[in-house]
């Protein structure tokens, strides 16, 4: 789950205090951030609602299919020597996703927690698989920085960071989509570099398959706990929290992908086509969630991100009396693709 944010990135040989960020993120709305939950609540999920599909779901994270997949003898040094701004490009990617993962892992591991002293014991034991995946992940991208001469404190990065309260429909709605997201980014860009190995500039990439594999595998575990909440999907309200989260974790995909546009840059790949695709191929998979989804047939959408995105950067930079009229349009233009119509899906829903 990632949010935004802007600062002066801190330095190696500073000592970090409260709410301080790693070096290369800035506090701003697209900083990765920590979040909590209704935990009390959670500890009441009713898995008989879905009994059979949450044995064989937990019989697949059981199997830590990526058990061998990440190896940790792997050199993380980058295959090509990459000019001083592209190291930092590089270097920045990897901070942002290690930050994220770690969140991941902290908030998965604490959901676990409070399960198995809630009397859940299969919960606990699902949730800690999902623990185990993010903090796998959050140490491969750790490796990679240190291969990079950048060390993260992640054991304390937690406490320096100030988290963030979602309610629980809210956390499962946004943990969906940031799962299935990030599949589809992983799984696009390990496409784009299989065709193209000259811009595999380092070798974490080697490693995207099975990452996004656990992605994947998240996101349906996710789908399957929202399953077990029936009315978090029905009605008025599922199709209200599907519009919200669709749109907002588009809209600051959009901007982060493009805002930060360098990085794929580095990967050959033009970001604002790639944003394009992936969120076609999210909004597609969502059908098999979410109660309802944007239709893109019209093309309208897809093609206001352009307008969003020429009006953010337009208000960022504009000073003085020009900066309320940049916001207005800016704010205009979201609210208008908030509106934009949407088509009821096959979803698989229970109760």
């Amino acid at each position: 789950m990632t949010a935004t944010a802007s600062a002066a990135p801190a330095t190696n040989n500073t000592t970090p205090g409260k709410n301080d960020l790693p070096p290369h993120l800035n506090e701003n709305l697209l900083t990765p951030r920590f979040y909590t939950t209704e935990f009390e609540k959670a500890a009441k999920t009713d898995l008989d609602i879905a009994r059979e599909d949450f044995e064989a779901m937990f019989k697949e994270m059981e199997a830590d299919y990526n058990l061998k997949h990440f190896d940790r003898k792997a050199s993380l040094d980058r295959l090509n020597e990459l000019s001083p701004s592209d190291k930092a490009v590089y270097e920045s990617y990897l901070v942002r996703s290690v930050v994220s993962e770690f969140s991941g892992f902290l908030l998965f591991k604490e959901i676990s927690n409070r399960f198995k002293k809630a009397g859940r014991k299969e919960l606990g034991e699902f949730f800690q698989f999902l623990s185990r995946d993010e903090a796998r992940h959050a140490g491969f991208l750790g490796r990679a920085l240190k291969a990079e001469g950048i060390n993260v404190d992640l054991p304390n990065l937690g406490n320096k960071r100030a988290a963030t309260f979602f309610p629980l429909s809210w956390v499962l709605y946004s943990l969906y989509l940031s799962e299935k997201i990030g599949y589809w980014r992983y799984i696009l860009i390990n496409r784009h570099l299989e065709a193209n190995p000259d811009k595999a500039c380092a070798p974490l990439f080697d490693f995207f398959e099975p990452w996004c594999q656990d992605e994947n595998r998240h996101g349906d575990c996710i789908n399957l706990m929202m399953r077990c909440w029936p009315g978090m999907t029905k009605g008025f309200r599922g199709k209200l929290l599907s519009r919200f989260f669709l749109w907002s974790v588009f809209l600051t995909h959009t901007l982060t992908v493009c805002e930060r546009g360098d990085f794929y840059e580095l990967l050959g790949i033009d970001p604002v086509l790639f944003d394009e695709e992936v969120i076609i191929q999210t909004n597609n998979t969502t059908r098999n969630a979410f109660p309802w989804v944007y239709k893109f047939e019209d093309g309208k959408f897809l093609k206001m991100r352009v307008q969003i995105l020429n009006a953010f950067r337009n208000w960022r930079n504009s000073s003085g009396l020009a900066k309320p009229v940049a916001l207005s349009k800016f704010v205009s233009l979201i609210i208008r693709q908030f509106a934009l119509p949407m088509e009821k899906t096959n979803a698989v829903r229970y109760g």
